[in-house]
């Protein structure tokens, strides 16, 4: 017994197998197992996903035409009561922009028995007539029936003069009566909205300087560090390839003009920040970085709403 336990003592006392630097490089082998660097491709492939699925959405519900019953204007205008109507500046011929009721940005709603009944009378005291090259194309309006069908026209103007062509058959008409065409022109000009320049460079000083004071505060709240920006190679990748395809969003959505369409606004800003969103938390997690994103979106729904109701 007594030499058992002299082995076992001296088995004991002895220095350890692992020498201090190989129990080093263990521990940082084993660290760097745990902290495995994440492929910014998966993030990446969901991000272009998504946005393709938003624009094969956006490219097919904004078509507002009703095929059904389409009978003559001047007809419609005598059988059936106007509901409402819309009208859109838009001075391009070969493009519409008015709409439904919330769809579609920078126009008025009309749905008054006044105004339903100025609008009946003139396209009631309207006669076809052969296209004058001298009238120019002045605003779109968009009219709805009580049965539910829907008109869209294209107003045009010439030195007072009006006339209208129906988009769906394409149908040139003037307006024979003076002063019903005075009243109309007189409607339509009434609430125009002149945005100038000195006031959306206001508004968009505004709305960065509480961004900055947002994330600023949300940084401080949650101790998140503003540097390194990236946390590694991949979200930096990453970052890059959701900002490029924003980008390209823009420029298409420019092109076609689909920022006319609230739906595309709001789409649009959905997409880009929960993209924001899904990165920071993919990669930043551990820092909450993902806070300062999602505290972005929640102050930018109502400053959206503002502009929108204000412009």
């Amino acid at each position: 017994m007594t030499s058992f336990k002299d082995k076992l003592d001296k088995e004991l006392g002895e220095a350890p197998r692992f020498s201090q630097q190989l129990q080093e490089r263990i521990l940082h082998n084993v660290s760097q197992e745990d902290k495995k660097p994440r492929r910014w491709q998966y993030p990446a492939i969901i991000i272009g996903t998504v946005v393709t699925l938003f624009f094969l959405i956006v490219i097919g519900p904004w078509k507002q035409e009703d095929v059904a019953k389409h009978a003559a204007i001047v007809e419609l205008a005598q059988h059936e009561n106007i509901k409402r109507f819309t009208i859109a500046q838009n001075w391009e011929e070969d493009s519409f922009k008015a709409g439904r009721t919330g769809w579609i940005l920078v126009q008025q709603t009309y749905k008054k028995d006044l105004e339903t009944t100025l609008i009946a009378n003139t396209l009631q005291k309207a006669v076809i007539s052969k296209k004058d090259s001298d009238y120019y194309a002045y605003r779109d309006v968009w009219v709805e029936f009580d049965n539910g069908q829907v008109m869209q026209l294209k107003m045009f103007l010439n030195d007072g003069q009006l006339a209208f062509s129906d988009r769906h058959t394409n149908i040139f008409y003037k307006v024979t009566d003076d002063d019903t065409a005075s009243a109309f022109i007189a409607l339509m000009r009434k609430d125009e909205k002149d945005i100038s320049l000195g006031e959306m460079l206001t508004f968009l000083i505004i709305v960065l300087f509480l961004g900055w004071l947002l994330e600023k505060a949300i940084r401080k709240k949650f101790s998140i560090p503003k540097e390194p920006k990236y946390i590694n190679a991949g979200h930096q990748s990453t970052t890059y390839v959701a900002k490029f395809i924003q980008g390209a969003a823009l420029i298409l959505f420019n092109i076609y003009g689909w920022f006319i369409y609230t739906a595309a606004i709001f789409g649009f800003l959905a997409v880009a920040t929960i993209s924001t969103i899904v990165i920071d938390y993919y990669y930043g997690r551990e820092e909450k970085r993902h806070y300062i994103s999602i505290g972005s979106f929640i102050a930018l729904v109502p400053l959206i709403i503002v502009f929108i109701i204000y412009f």
